[in-house]
């Protein structure tokens, strides 16, 4: 048995006993929602399936979508344009009924994530100020139909991924440290000065609360996504812009509500690192909270780690895999060139299982949501 064979022996078994360990994992339903966007001939949309592969609802979108939103109440959807998009749409989460869209005002554009406030009245997204540079956080107001009522200082450059603390008070922010410009697209525009952070701000109040980055010498390691665990965790994953054979860390942890606390990367052999093509495009905490899957469509593969610990456990090879949520029993991951894939722990082993086969016939865009427990 190779090392990384037995590291994802250990995945598989940390799984299986986190499922067994869940209260009331035998009366969970058999079939959950999720929520994601795609692409194919007939252009962009976002569907709903469930984990069976079953399709329940698609709406189709004027571009290529990214990040999926979901209110507290498990009532309404927000998808947000890939970035540098400048709409979100706003939509009923159980059949994709269109509610209202967003813009982006002039000199903004959308980065690709949002998130909504604990009471589900506001509805934050992260944004450029494309002449400035300056990373942004839009607010909109939720109860109103969507209409802009306010932005303030994302805490760095290039914000990315957004989420809420566990307590509602805060918003954790992935600023990337990348500055683009619409008029250049996605290209880097600030290489050498690059300085990625974590951010966590007050929700209620335009205040900076802590800051956290990863050192001068993994300053260009872009910090893009998020996963926060009930504890207040943050874990996050980075995509490096660096020399090609560096192969820095990839995924880490934070405690924001220690103070001055740094953040901890976590370390993998060379070779699950090398795997991962120095691109993380998500992270996602299975319904235990104790493990955390990050995915890589560059690498066309998912490597599993034990959050408490940091431990890598193993990979799981998917072509194109970027989408991750957890699932009743382990993940379910999208790809842009294999559909839809359920990652479980049977017998000792990770096995990925086709719940549709019709589903590789679109092009699964980056995220992957969870909307409700069932259809």
């Amino acid at each position: 048995m190779t090392e990384i064979d037995r590291r994802r022996f250990l995945a598989t078994a940390v799984a299986a006993a986190a499922v067994a360990a869940r209260p009331g994992f035998a009366a969970e339903p058999r079939s959950q929602t999720f929520a994601a966007a795609r692409f194919d001939r007939d252009g962009a949309s976002v569907a709903l399936v469930a984990d069976d592969g079953r399709e329940a609802a698609t709406r189709p979108l004027p571009d290529r979508g990214h990040g999926i939103a979901l209110s507290p109440d498990g009532e309404t959807l927000v998808v947000v344009a890939r970035r540098p998009g400048r709409w979100a749409d706003v939509l009923a989460a159980r059949d994709l009924r269109p509610l209202a869209r967003l813009e982006a005002p002039a000199g903004r554009h959308f980065y690709g994530h949002g998130c909504f406030s604990a009471d589900g009245r506001r509805f934050f997204t992260t944004e450029n100020d494309a002449d400035g540079g300056d990373g942004m956080i839009g607010i909109w107001d939720a109860t109103r139909g969507f209409p802009r009522i306010g932005e303030r200082s994302s805490g760095g450059v290039g914000p990315h991924d957004i989420a809420l603390t566990p307590d509602g008070r805060g918003l954790i922010v992935a600023n990337g440290g990348i500055r683009t410009h619409p008029e250049t697209g996605r290209d880097i525009l600030n290489r050498d000065t690059m300085h990625p952070n974590l951010a966590l701000l007050s929700a209620d109040a335009d205040e900076i609360v802590a800051v956290a980055d990863l050192g001068p010498d993994l300053r260009l390691s872009s910090i893009r996504h998020l996963a926060v665990a009930a504890d207040g965790e943050v874990v996050f994953g980075c995509q490096f812009e660096g020399e090609k054979g560096v192969m820095p860390p990839l995924v880490g942890s934070w405690r924001p509500d220690r103070a001055g606390r740094a953040p901890v990367l976590w370390e993998m052999p060379d070779a699950g690192l090398a795997r991962l093509a120095d691109y993380v495009g998500s992270v996602a905490l299975d319904a235990s909270g104790r493990l955390v899957a990050a995915t890589s469509p560059r690498g066309g593969a998912t490597a599993f780690f034990e959050r408490a610990t940091g431990r890598f456990l193993g990979l799981a090879d998917l072509p194109d895999v970027c989408g991750v949520a957890a699932d009743r029993d382990g993940f379910l991951l999208t790809s842009g060139a294999a559909g839809l894939r359920r990652a479980t722990a049977v017998a000792g082993r990770t096995v990925l299982t086709d719940p549709n086969p019709a589903l590789a016939a679109h092009a699964w865009d980056n995220h992957l949501t969870r909307i409700a427990p069932r259809i």
